[in-house]
């Protein structure tokens, strides 16, 4: 059939309609459901401590204190555990490439964990005992007892909600009551998030608190619930009140109902 001008221009008409109805063939990948991977949190890290003073019901402001203050502790325990779990996957490996030490390595200097004897079985005992999470009942209890609810003058001018003490000159802010011969500070924090990490790491590494460590190692031995209440008895040199310290905030922790509201 031989086509003249007018059949040109009807069939490249109907060509164009039919390429605008017709969807088009996009070759997106899909990933299948073992390949995808968990969003992060959408969580502020520099969002500045609420000006908790301002509010003058107290419930309410216990309220406002751990809505501002559980994201930042949920997602600070998430960074934990993927650390974590790449200790498990390297212990599970038969042999280690030059990446994967050298991260390990990083992650063991962080905790303090000694890698002098290499990466033995009693390396991955001592990382995956410091290596883990803190419940953020409790973590949410000590935050309130030690910043007076976000209102202490640590916590407006330093962000610190865990009265964390640094040891150099300058470091942070020189407490009013401090003993003649002492010369800690109360350490400050560019941000919360940085105070919430700062408190996490210490409680998982300093000799202080091994006990919390060893608590926490029995329950997941167990394959217990890790406890705050649980936690908490191994809190003894966090305060210089001890027994009553730790009285007061298994009390907060269940008073607030915070292990019933507050899971990792």
């Amino acid at each position: 059939m031989i086509l003249n001008a007018k059949h040109l221009v009807f069939l490249l008409f109907f060509a164009i309609a039919v390429a605008f109805l017709t969807p088009m063939n996009i070759d997106i990948a899909v990933p299948e459901p073992d390949e995808e991977k968990p969003s992060e949190p959408v969580v502020n890290l520099n969002q500045p401590l609420p000006d908790f003073k301002k509010i003058r019901d107290v419930k309410e402001k216990k309220e406002a204190f751990f809505e501002f203050l559980s994201p930042l502790i949920s997602y600070s325990n998430q960074q934990i555990l993927k650390d974590r779990e790449f200790v498990m996957a390297m212990q599970a490996k038969p042999k280690l490439s030059a990446k994967d030490k050298n991260k390990l390595s990083r992650i063991a200097d962080r905790y303090r964990v000694p890698t002098s004897n290499g990466f033995d079985k009693n390396f991955y005992a001592l990382m995956l005992k410091r290596v883990d999470t803190i419940p953020p009942a409790l973590a949410l209890a000590q935050a309130a007892n030690e910043s007076a609810w976000g209102t202490s003058r640590f916590a407006r001018q330093g962000n610190n909600l865990y009265g964390e003490w640094c040891f150099r000159k300058g470091c942070g802010i020189k407490p009013s009551q401090r003993a003649a011969d002492a010369s800690h500070e109360v350490a400050k924090f560019k941000r919360v998030y940085d105070s919430v990490q700062s408190y996490m790491l210490n409680l998982n590494r300093h000799d202080y608190y091994s006990d919390l460590r060893q608590v926490r190692e029995g329950l997941r031995t167990s394959e217990s619930p890790i406890s705050a209440i649980a936690l908490t008895e191994g809190l003894q040199r966090y305060s210089s009140r001890g027994d009553d310290y730790i009285a007061e905030l298994q009390s907060m922790i269940r008073v607030n109902k915070l292990e019933e509201r507050y899971t990792n």
